[in-house]
């Protein structure tokens, strides 16, 4: 079968650096579950089940991802040397691809209608989920539609004539769907998807527009990734994937799974993965412990995320991710 849908995972992570240093940034969990099986999760949830997955950075890490996934079945694409950017991993595999598949960005958390998405897809053209958010529309790059939903404003790149004013408090999402011809306009080796396909189909009048005002997190940098853990975490927002079913205990507003242990202080909200250790005397606010990770005694974290299999040590932690290669302090601005 052709794949239906392109996950991006091959990017470097550089804004979430010290933790994508050992790990590649669709890999980093988010209340415990990989941000790739969110993405799969939404690509199944809209009957999307052939998936390609990019990957570069650390691409051995996905390797174990081949095959099926969130109910998915998962091809891997992986790109070495070089990357290929948004555009050019696309058009690496286009043969592959169906006439319409959907694009899902693996560093954000999302559940925009992909099924919407593709409606709006015609021969040639391509669509867009876009955002309403003015500041964040600041600060990534306008992406603006008109009445028609026509996308006639793509930040500085490109421009079309209008059919009324413009929504100029949208942004791009990351996520988008295309007619596979449109792969005919990237070009061979590195490219942005953004700056070819969509530079050219913009003053066209061929790229539509799907306003998602729902879930939309950004886990760019590190404290918008403890940010992200901690929304998912105390919110009920919706997502294609319940963290929830995954704990070995929790409490969320969303509901409670298992019994808090009696030899440990709780307070607020708490996601702890299977075979965690928490030892007697250990304190946990709003905070989440990863699958076969200890938190000694006289250990008091407050909103802090702990990966899978880390060791936390006695003190006072607040605001911090103890990751693959160590431990992280977040500034709050």
């Amino acid at each position: 079968m052709a794949h239906d849908a392109f996950v991006l995972a091959a990017g470097l992570g550089t804004r979430l650096r010290p933790l994508t240093d050992h790990r590649p940034k669709p890999l980093v969990p988010v209340c415990g579950v990989p941000m790739l099986s969110y993405a799969l999760a939404l690509c199944a949830r809209h009957g999307l089940t052939d998936v390609v997955v990019n990957a570069h950075h650390l691409a051995s890490q996905f390797d174990a991802w081949a095959g099926e996934h969130e109910g998915c079945e998962v091809t891997i694409s992986t790109e070495l040397p070089d990357i290929l950017g948004t555009g050019g991993g696309l058009a690496h595999v286009k043969d592959a691809l169906a006439e319409r598949f959907a694009v899902v960005n693996a560093d954000v958390l999302c559940d925009v209608d992909l099924t919407a998405l593709l409606a709006l897809v015609k021969e040639g053209g391509a669509s867009m989920a876009l955002r309403p958010n003015a500041e964040d529309a600041v600060k990534f790059g306008v992406v603006g539609a008109d009445n028609t939903s026509t996308v006639v404003l793509l930040t500085d790149l490109a421009s079309a004539p209008a059919a009324s004013d413009i929504a100029r408090e949208t942004h791009f999402t990351g996520i988008h769907a295309m007619s596979r011809s449109t792969l005919g306009l990237v070009p061979e080796g590195f490219a942005c998807i953004v700056r070819t396909a969509y530079r050219t189909l913009v003053p066209q009048r061929k790229v539509r527009s799907l306003r998602h005002e729902g879930t939309w997190l950004d886990v760019g940098d590190p404290a918008a990734y403890l940010t992200a853990n901690l929304a998912v975490l105390t919110t009920t927002m919706p997502l294609p994937l319940d963290p929830l079913s995954r704990a070995t205990f929790a409490i969320t507003p969303r509901g409670n799974v298992g019994n808090t242990p009696r030899h440990v202080e709780v307070e607020g909200c708490v996601w702890v993965g299977q075979d965690a250790r928490l030892d007697r005397g250990s304190f946990l606010k709003d905070s989440i412990v990863g699958n076969g990770a200890r938190i000694r005694a006289g250990a008091r974290l407050t909103r802090c995320v702990v990966w899978e299999g880390r060791d936390v040590p006695a003190g006072d932690w607040t605001d911090a991710i103890f990751y693959d290669g160590g431990y992280h302090k977040v500034e709050q601005k």
